[in-house]
């Protein structure tokens, strides 16, 4: 089989870049909740940073594309995000989780399992399990749910309420170190890959289909050391009161690193000398298809948000539901990315190309939605943790086929000189949507339950299905035609040989006055 050389370095990157970080990002809520806070605060966090990530990879989007820097802001970004990440791990717990715990020792055992779920919640590891109030012979059944009661208030546990929590963080510099952290973390994440899709899709050009082909290469990173990062957490970690996060440390500095090596070494081509013009950007972003595919991005972000900042957290607390010494339970997180991402994204990033000509731009988003939708109510019904995991399989529909769907209509749709810019602004969306899942969520989260929460989002992912194919039909009907409107011609007729069409979107004879002079092509 031949090598693509030209391809290479950024499959290389893919790998090297979600290897090294894609599984401490995952598990970053769950690190920076045992430093000893709740879940409503690690909430409040995460819709903070993704607004600080947004406006962070929107002016570097900028500067790359109006100084043809991206090389200079790719390895910002990465060492950002590594320091960020790196970092975290080091900051001592707050003084309130040792409070905490000592607060729990004078706990009655009640022999309450959905108080002792809640508790972890609220102070992760930190609690141990025989001074928690929990009856380590109540377990939950097979047929029933974990739905978990709000924590009790400080008149009824001894565990301070949630407000007074929040206010006293504050005044520890532990808290402080925290969120310079996560800003670094945010503002490298959120920018490296904006800056990376970007120049993937400068190297691949008009065949940007292969988008997804080159993007799975991150998911098999990620993958691989998601299941070996789980077990050797779980291995170092044996004996230690808490889990040590040191052997995913240690691989992020190595990965990380080996990828500032290949960036910098990396050919990254400039499509024009043209400069960038900010009212050619903002003519695009206001034709109805356009808003109308940005609200969807900002619709998912706050549902894939709510998946990708809660989701181990409910995995964590129906296990210890289930099994309150559950034994394996960072080797089951482990397998729950291990299974999401071969099972469900490595198949549907290289399947992504057929499938958007199959279905089209339109066609896909719906089927995202769907699926997104269904996968969270399925989340609802869980009892038995190891049930998590075929449903993870979900995530190649949800995930996979929405992020190559995005970058590719991002892709066609933005001038050649605009191309990180449009990235940005399109991946601004999403971050939007981020911000809004960790307020949203965290609030539901500490009030209704997991169970409850993601029952509540996949609800309204299911509506809005009908919401967009309304928008669509309406946008359709009274659009065509008009010189304002941009016409996107779905990418099933796009390609179509027979419709004298291309890769790229070509339908002669019909010109846009948006884009890169492309042609037309429907949402």
């Amino acid at each position: 089989m031949k090598i693509n050389k030209k391809l290479l370095p950024i499959k290389v990157h893919y790998f090297l870049r979600y290897a090294g970080s894609a599984t401490l990002v995952e598990l970053f809520p769950l690190i920076v909740r045992s430093k000893g806070l709740s879940p409503q605060t690690v909430g409040v966090l995460w819709t903070v940073m993704p607004m600080v990530g947004l406006i962070a990879n929107s002016i570097c989007g900028m500067l790359a594309d109006y100084f043809k820097a991206h090389r200079t802001v790719f390895l910002a970004s990465i060492t950002s995000l590594t320091v960020g990440l790196v970092a975290m791990y080091w900051i001592p717990e707050l003084p309130i989780a040792a409070q905490a715990s000592e607060e729990a020792f004078n706990l009655t055992l009640v022999g309450n399992a959905t108080l002792f779920s809640r508790a972890s919640l609220a102070y992760s590891s930190t609690l141990p399990l025989d001074v928690a109030g929990v009856d380590t012979e109540m377990t939950v059944g097979e047929g029933q749910t974990a739905h978990l009661a709000p924590l009790p208030s400080e008149g009824t546990s001894g565990i301070p309420e949630e407000s007074e929590g929040v206010a006293s963080l504050l005044r520890y510099p532990q808290f402080w170190l925290i969120v310079f952290a996560l800003i670094l973390e945010h503002i490298g994440s959120n920018t490296c890959i904006v800056m990376t899709d970007s120049v993937c899709f400068q190297i691949l050009g008009s065949e940007r289909h292969l988008y997804g082909r080159q993007r799975l290469w991150g998911t098999i990173g990620m993958g691989v050391m998601a299941i070996v990062s789980g077990a050797l957490v779980d291995i170092y970690s044996q004996g230690l009161p808490q889990k040590d996060y040191l052997p995913a440390i240690i691989s992020c500095i190595v990965f990380m690193s080996a990828d500032i090596l290949v960036v910098a070494r990396m050919k990254i081509p400039y499509c024009s000398d043209e400069k960038l013009k900010m009212g050619k950007v903002g003519n695009i972003l206001l034709h109805p298809e356009v808003l109308l595919f940005l609200m969807t991005v900002y619709v998912m972000g706050a549902s894939l948000g709510i998946v990708f900042i809660f989701k181990l957290m409910l995995v964590e607390d129906v296990a210890l539901a289930w099994n309150s010494d559950f034994p394996a339970l960072k080797l089951l997180q482990g397998l729950v990315l291990g299974i999401e991402t071969f099972g469900g994204e490595v198949p549907f990033f290289f399947l992504s190309g057929m499938i958007i000509k199959w279905l089209g731009y339109t066609g896909v988003l719906i089927t995202s939605v769907l699926s997104t939708g269904l996968r969270c109510t399925l989340y609802y019904t869980v009892s038995n943790p190891w049930y998590f995991l075929p449903i993870e399989l979900l995530n190649g529909v949800s995930f996979s086929l929405f992020q190559s769907v995005m970058g590719a209509y991002a892709s066609h749709i933005a001038p050649p000189e605009a191309q990180a810019t449009i990235q940005s602004l399109v991946r601004a969306s999403f971050s939007i949507g981020v911000s809004t899942a960790g307020f949203l969520g965290g609030l539901l989260y500490n009030t209704q339950g997991g169970s409850i929460t993601f029952l509540k989002v996949g609800v309204f992912d299911l509506i809005y299905v009908l919401v967009f194919s309304l928008l669509h039909f309406l946008i359709n009907k009274y659009c065509t035609g008009e010189a304002s409107c941009v016409a996107l011609q779905d990418g099933a007729k796009q390609n179509d040989p027979r419709q004298g069409g291309s890769v790229s979107g070509d339908v002669p004879g019909r010109e846009i006055p948006v884009g890169r002079g492309e042609h037309e092509q429907d949402l």
